[in-house]
Formats: structure tokens, sequence, C-alpha cells
């Protein structure tokens, strides 16, 4: 696999976040029917509602840490 995943397939990332279950691999923001987003993250041990995309973005990064 390569070093960053803007060059892995959708598959190869896809294996890549089974292979590290347990690890912060990759965030989700799904938006839902009442306009609130679900978040959560590989890791599996973080999970929450945001009012907006834009802060469940911010909740995300603020999970992994990459917050500036």
């Amino acid at each position: 696999m390569n070093d960053t995943v803007l060059y892995d397939s959708p598959t190869e990332f896809l294996h890549e976040v089974a292979e590290k279950t347990g690890h912060c691999v990759a965030q989700s923001v799904i938006p839902r029917d009442d306009g609130t987003y679900v978040c959560a993250c590989s890791c599996e041990r973080w999970e929450v509602t945001a009012p907006s995309r834009t802060e469940g973005l911010r909740l995300a990064r603020e999970h992994t840490g990459s917050l500036p």
C-alpha cells in the first residue's frame, strides 16, 4: 500500500481499516433524516450526534487529536 490514502483505491482503504480494528483510522459523519449527523470512528469507542456536518467534522478531528 501507499503511504497516503489519497493514492489508495476504496478497496485498499477499506482493507486497511479492517486490518487496524480498534485504531482511529477512519471517521464518518453521516446525515440522518432529522437533520443531525451521526459521527463515528473505526476504533469503535467513539460515536456522537452532531447538529451540523461542520460540527461533526470538528468533533472527529478533536477525537483523533488532529485539531490545530
